[in-house]
C-alpha cells in the first residue's frame, strides 16, 4: 500500500507582504494603477496589515467597514472592499493559495446611490445686474474664479464632448485632428479605442490652447487629481463670489447653484447636449458606454428640451398646422356673425 502524500502548505503571507507583492506584479499591469496605490496605503494602514490572510474574518472586515462608514461614502467603502476581495482572488488563483477562503463575500456591501441627474444651471440671473458681472451660467462663474491656467479649457473641453476626466488630461497632440474637428482615444476606460467629435466651440477652444504648443505628447501637464481639486476650489470661490454678489444688491442667493456640482457631471452634460445631435448608436460611439442601459445613466434631458423636441418633429409641426387652421376657422366664423 502506497503511503499518502502530505500535502504542501505554502507559507501563508501577511496582509501587507500580500499587498506589496500585489502592487508589484498585478497593479503596475493596470490602468488604474495610482488608484490601487492609494486604496492599498489605506488596507496597510489598518490593524489587519499585519495579520496572516487566512487569519482574517469577515467579522474584522465587518467592523472596519462600519467604521469608515461614519465618515466615508458608501461608494469609497464599497471600492475599498472591491480591491481587498480581489487581491484575495489572485492569491488563490495565481499565487497557488487555493485553499484560501476570501472572507470579504460574506461582508455586506452598503448600498450606493450612484445615479445622478445633475446638469448645469444656465439662467443665472440677478435683475438689474449685467451678464458680464452676473453670468449666465455655472461652468462660466467656476472659469472665471480658476487661478489655474489650464482648467477653463479642460473643463470647456469636458463639457463640449462628454469624455472622462482622465481621456481629457490625456489628450495627445497627435492624437488630436483640428482639421476635421476629431480627438482620437487610443486607450480608454473600457479598454476600446474611440474617435470622439468635437462642436464648434470644442474645436475652437482647443485650436487656441494648442497655438505655439509642441507638435506630439500630451496637451495639459496636469494630473486628473489635480484637475478635481482645482474644480472644487473654484466651485468654492465662484460660489462666495455669487453670494457676495447677491448680499451687495440685495437680493436671496439661489441655494441650488454651485451646490453638489462634480467635475463628473459635465460627463452628463456633454453626454445629453450631444444627445439632441445623435441617435442612441451613435452617441453610444461618442460616449464610449457600450452598454446602453449605462449610456441612459448619463442622459439627462430637461422637460424644455424634450418638449421643443416633440414640438419641431413632424408630428409636432402637424398639430401645431392643424391647430392654426382651427384658429382661423373659428376666427372667419366670428367675422361673419359680427358681419
Amino acid at each position: 500500500m502506497r503511503p499518502k502524500r502530505r500535502r504542501i502548505r505554502l507559507s501563508v503571507p501577511s496582509l501587507a507582504q500580500a499587498l506589496e507583492r500585489y502592487l508589484t506584479e498585478v497593479s503596475t499591469t493596470k490602468k488604474g494603477v495610482v488608484s490601487e496605490r492609494s486604496i492599498a496605503r489605506i488596507w496597510l494602514g489598518t490593524r489587519l496589515a499585519g495579520r496572516p490572510v487566512d487569519r482574517i474574518r469577515s467579522a474584522d472586515l465587518a467592523d472596519l467597514r462600519d467604521e469608515w462608514l461614519k465618515d466615508r461614502a458608501a461608494a469609497t467603502v464599497v471600492r475599498r472592499m472591491a480591491f481587498l476581495s480581489h487581491v484575495y482572488t489572485v492569491i488563490r488563483k495565481d499565487w497557488g493559495l487555493d485553499w484560501l477562503a476570501n472572507p470579504v463575500q460574506l461582508v455586506r456591501r452598503p448600498a450606493v446611490a450612484d445615479s445622478r441627474d445633475r446638469r448645469l444651471f444656465d439662467q443665472i440671473r440677478l435683475r438689474g445686474v449685467s451678464e458680464g458681472e452676473c453670468p449666465r451660467e455655472e461652468l462660466a462663474w467656476i472659469i472665471r474664479a480658476t487661478r489655474s491656467a489650464e482648467l477653463p479649457t479642460i473643463l470647456t473641453v469636458a463639457k463640449e464632448t462628454g469624455m472622462r476626466r482622465s481621456e481629457v488630461v490625456g489628450i495627445l497632440r497627435e492624437n488630436l485632428d483640428l482639421q476635421h474637428g476629431v480627438v482620437h482615444l487610443p486607450h480608454t476606460k473600457n479598454g476600446r479605442a474611440r474617435d470622439v467629435p468635437l462642436t464648434p466651440l470644442g474645436r475652437e477652444t482647443l485650436r487656441r490652447w494648442v497655438v505655439g504648443k509642441p507638435m506630439r505628447g500630451r496637451i495639459f501637464s496636469m494630473r486628473p487629481g489635480s484637475v478635481t481639486r482645482a474644480f472644487i476650489r473654484a466651485r468654492l470661490r465662484a460660489r462666495r463670489e455669487y453670494e457676495g454678489l447677491c448680499r451687495e444688491h440685495g437680493r436671496r442667493p439661489n441655494h441650488a447653484y454651485f451646490r453638489d456640482l462634480r467635475f463628473h457631471d459635465l460627463r452628463h452634460e456633454g453626454t445629453s447636449q450631444l444627445a439632441t445631435v445623435f441617435q442612441i448608436h451613435e452617441l453610444a460611439k461618442v460616449n464610449g458606454n457600450v452598454d446602453t442601459r449605462m449610456l441612459l445613466r448619463y442622459y439627462h434631458p430637461h422637460g424644455r428640451e424634450l418638449a421643443q423636441k416633440l414640438a419641431r418633429s413632424p408630428l409636432g409641426r402637424r398639430q401645431l398646422d392643424q391647430i392654426r387652421q382651427q384658429r382661423i376657422a373659428v376666427d372667419d366664423g366670428a367675422m361673419a356673425l359680427a358681419a
